[in-house]
Order: structure tokens, then sequence, then C-alpha cells
């Protein structure tokens, strides 16, 4: 028997449907598994800093001691990312006990945000802003070192776009840079990547999926 081309159609978008329903379901457990693994510590966490547009007329930097660059502070929507990735760290039990940032204020002020998620200092290191990757690679044998010494904390990394892919977190295929608002969750040599920037979805979710 034919199936008319309306009928054929309705299948289309039903079958569509139950696939778009199964990606959703498979990207909400596969959320709530690096959760679990987050919440359990044992995790280095890189995050580039949040949106900082250049030229801006009147840059600030709100962190003591922190560098502004020329027309490079945060934006009022790097701000509100910033504090976002810390409250929806917080809301779902994930404490942040170490951050090492650039001292660049764009990074340290996103570094101070969202490490509100616990109690841990904030450090600027000079690694943050070298793209040396021989400096990289002594800096993660030493955050392995931290992390094997004290297995059930978390580390968080924040820096730059031309720095995160050299700690396990390079953009992902068709990207030309790792954007703001995505953490990369590196455990056991592999990275789970989460956009949580709410300027682009309209709730995290797993990149890539």
């Amino acid at each position: 028997m034919r199936m008319g081309i309306f009928a054929a159609f309705a299948l289309g978008m039903a079958v569509a449907g139950c696939a778009s329903a199964g990606e959703a379901a498979g990207n909400a457990a596969a959320l709530e598994a690096a959760l679990s693994d987050l919440r359990a510590g044992g995790n280095i966490i890189v995050l580039r800093h949040a949106t900082s547009p250049s030229d801006q007329i009147a840059p600030a930097g709100m962190t003591a001691g922190c560098t502004l660059a020329p027309g490079r502070g945060l934006s009022a929507q790097g701000f509100y990312e910033a504090r976002f990735i810390g409250e929806w760290f917080a809301g779902n039990g994930v404490k942040i006990d170490k951050t090492y940032t650039s001292d660049l204020c764009r990074s340290f002020d996103t570094a101070r945000l969202v490490a509100a998620a616990g109690n841990g200092p904030v450090i600027p290191r000079a690694e943050m802003k070298s793209d040396d990757p021989k400096v990289a690679g002594a800096f993660k044998a030493a955050l392995e070192a931290e992390l094997a010494a004290a297995p059930g904390m978390n580390i968080l990394l924040v820096s730059h776009s031309n720095i995160v892919p050299l700690y396990w977190s390079g953009p992902l295929e068709g990207e030309e840079e790792t954007p703001s608002g995505r953490i990369h969750i590196v455990r056991e040599g592999k990275t789970v990547r989460i956009d949580v920037n709410p300027s682009v979805r309209a709730a995290p979710a797993i990149a890539g999926e």
C-alpha cells in the first residue's frame, strides 16, 4: 500500500521528534554523570575567561591586584556569565577548592566569580599567561601531582583562548577557538565539555552533542 505524501511527512516528523527526544535524554544523562564526577572531586576544570570584547571605552577590573589590559575587561555580559557559572556550580553541589588564573582582569575577575562556589584561594600564576608548551607541560605535571596528593578536590584553571588548548581543552571541530562559557572537566585523561554560557544556550548541556 502506497503512503500519501502528507502521511509520509507526518511519519518523518514523528521519527525526527523521537530522535530529538532521545538525544535530549542522552544529553541530560551525560550532564548528570558529569555533575556527579564534579561533586565527587578529583577534577581539573578548565575555563576560558568570560566575554571580554576588545576596544572597550571604559574597561573595568574588580579584583584587587589584577592587570587591566587596554580596552579589555569583562563586559557586563561577561560579569553575568561568570557569576552564572559560579551559581550553577554552587546550586549543583560542586565545590571549587583551588583556582589558578591569569592575572589579567578579564581572567582574574572570571575566576573570582566562578570560584565563589567554594572557599578555596584564587591564585594568579604566570603559567596561565604563557603559550609555551614546555611551560604548560611542566605545570600540568604539577597539577596532576597536586590532585594525586588530594584526590577529593577540584582545581579550576581560568585563562585565555590561546592558553586553554594547552590544558586538555581545545576547541571542537569547526570552531576557531574555545568559546567563553564552556567548562572543560578533565578527569583520568578524558575531557568532558559543558556549555554553561546563558547567552548561547537556554540551559547547560554537553558540548558537541
